[in-house]
């Protein structure tokens, strides 16, 4: 469980998309979803976002921000956490940023030594039932035919996932569904950058704690929607996924705005937020407190932070900070 848990945790601004788009492929029959939104008007919104997407254009490389004052300067970086080891990111621009970066401040330490007991304990206390429920209990008839559709299709009987919360098994299809097409965290942004940066002062701007109640917080109810809303778009995700880090490595901050930042995209308005917008605002303050130290930091997160309306960007530009694209 302990790898397992890291690859889920490697980053959650990615698992939240792969909530609503990056999906177990199977036969399963259609699902509701939220607000009963049927399977063939969420593969049409991800169609469109997709269009939206590629209707604009960025720089040719990852974006990056940064914004100084007399003696500290800050780089917002844009990552996806999850990637094809054929994927070119680096740029000049980056290299620079991380050579003369004293610190590398990430979203969570997933990845120490320390942090796996501490991961293990928290995904069985929220993604494992422990009062007696059980999955197939919480799903209507129609519901589990669909969800032991897609865990058959990936040979898992629906036993073995029987104890798992929603969330849990939403994810642990998606995370399959990636694996399977070629995304190998292990040329994912943050690890590279992290081998790259053996000599700086690591921080981070939230627990792995508060990630995990970000996915797993949610009431029952709200996690089986967000489970069937991830089963009905299926068919799309290895693309939409694909969609996404062609804008990410494009630099299109537009298109990422257009794939992720759309609460549609997670099935409820409640998971946009818990995933994305609570976290921007609890992030800005964090790194606005940066310049309180002298030198250089370079702040990677997931790219859908830095992107559309509710943007850790113009978060710190409402709050006077002035930020500015990195050419």
């Amino acid at each position: 469980m302990t790898h397992f848990t890291r690859l889920l945790l490697s980053g959650t601004a990615a698992l939240g998309l792969l909530f609503s788009a990056c999906q177990a492929k199977s036969d399963a029959p259609a699902a509701k979803l939220a607000d009963d939104v049927s399977k063939d008007e969420m593969v049409a919104m991800m169609k469109d976002a997709m269009v939206d997407a590629k209707a604009t254009s960025g720089s040719g490389s990852p974006a990056m921000w940064t914004f100084s004052d007399e003696d500290t300067t800050v780089y917002l970086y844009g990552t996806v956490h999850l990637l094809k080891p054929s994927v070119t990111w680096r740029s000049p621009a980056l290299d620079a940023a991380l050579a003369e970066a004293d610190t590398l401040v990430l979203e969570a330490d997933v990845a120490s030594p320390e942090s796996a007991a501490g991961l293990q304990r928290l995904v069985m206390e929220y993604g494992v039932f422990s009062d007696g429920q059980s999955l197939s209990g919480l799903l209507e008839d129609d519901d589990e035919a669909v969800v032991s559709a897609a865990l058959q299709a990936n040979g898992i009987p629906m036993q073995a996932v029987d104890t798992m919360k929603p969330w849990m098994v939403g994810l642990q299809l998606s995370m399959m569904q990636i694996m399977q097409a070629g995304y190998d965290p292990q040329s994912g942004v943050e690890t590279v950058l992290m081998a790259d940066a053996k000599d700086k002062k690591l921080a981070y701007l939230e627990t792995a704690e508060t990630q995990i109640k970000a996915l797993g917080g949610a009431p029952l109810d709200e996690q089986v929607q967000g489970l069937m809303a991830t089963l009905s778009s299926m068919e799309l995700g290895e693309e939409y996924l694909d969609t996404l880090v062609a804008e990410w490595a494009d630099g299109d901050v537009k298109g990422i705005g257009a794939l992720m930042a759309n609460p549609a995209m997670f099935g409820t308005q409640d998971s946009y937020d818990a995933l994305l917008t609570t976290r921007n605002k609890n992030w800005v303050p964090g790194i606005k407190a940066l310049l309180n130290e002298p030198g250089t930091k370079l702040v990677a997160v997931g790219a859908g932070h830095l992107a559309g309306p509710d943007s850790v960007v113009k978060m710190l530009k409402k709050d006077g900070i002035k930020v500015k694209a990195v050419k």
